[in-house]
């Protein structure tokens, strides 16, 4: 799961077609800073970014990301209530409240957050996938598979298809004793990603 994680960090928020935020230069360079994994200068361009527009919330997401990435959930988790706060309706940011919660292993805080992200945005497939993991580690495996079902089916809609999605709904048919699912989701790893050593694995 650790590719799956990079890629929710590294994953941008679309911004809105509005008027530019006084923020919106200082945003921009911090998140190219961050895609380049120089942290430290992303923090300083968040923090004139928010300086210049405390609701700003692309750079809410990318604060709270960053600090995801340097496990300061405390962090995170400020920078996206405000976020909310300052727009209810972003799925990103609710997606984001939810992953913070998944990663500190606070399922229930997560199972709530991540269903409200889905109904913000129902063809979003990280919210599937990781509702599902959610659901997988409090035991209901059925609406986990659905789940990630689901997530495949985004994704290849989307045409941006991920080995870890198909093979974290590989890994629960396998266990489940479920060998011919198992073995299609094993046959479309490959084939998306031959030379993928986790599924080779």
């Amino acid at each position: 799961m650790k590719r799956v994680l990079v890629a929710v960090l590294l994953g941008a928020a679309a911004v809105g077609a509005q008027s530019p935020s006084p923020g919106q230069a200082a945003y921009e360079k911090a998140n190219a800073l961050f895609s380049a994994q120089r942290f430290q200068e992303c923090m300083n361009a968040l923090d004139d970014a928010l300086r210049l527009d405390p609701k700003l919330v692309p750079a809410l997401t990318l604060k709270a990301k960053l600090a995801m990435a340097i496990k300061r959930y405390d962090v995170a988790r400020e920078s996206l209530e405000r976020a909310l706060a300052a727009d209810p309706k972003s799925a990103y940011a609710q997606f984001l409240y939810g992953f913070h919660f998944y990663e500190q292993n606070q399922m229930p805080a997560a199972i709530a957050a991540l269903e409200k992200a889905r109904q913000l945005n129902p063809r979003d497939p990280r919210a599937a996938l990781y509702l599902g993991l959610a659901r997988e580690s409090q035991g209901d495996t059925q609406r986990a598979l659905a789940l990630y079902s689901e997530a495949i089916r985004l994704e290849q809609s989307a045409g941006k298809m991920q080995t870890s999605t198909l093979l974290t709904s590989f890994r629960l048919h396998l266990v489940l004793g479920e060998f011919d699912e198992a073995a299609s989701l094993i046959d479309r790893a490959l084939k998306l990603e031959l030379a993928s050593r986790d599924a080779h694995f």
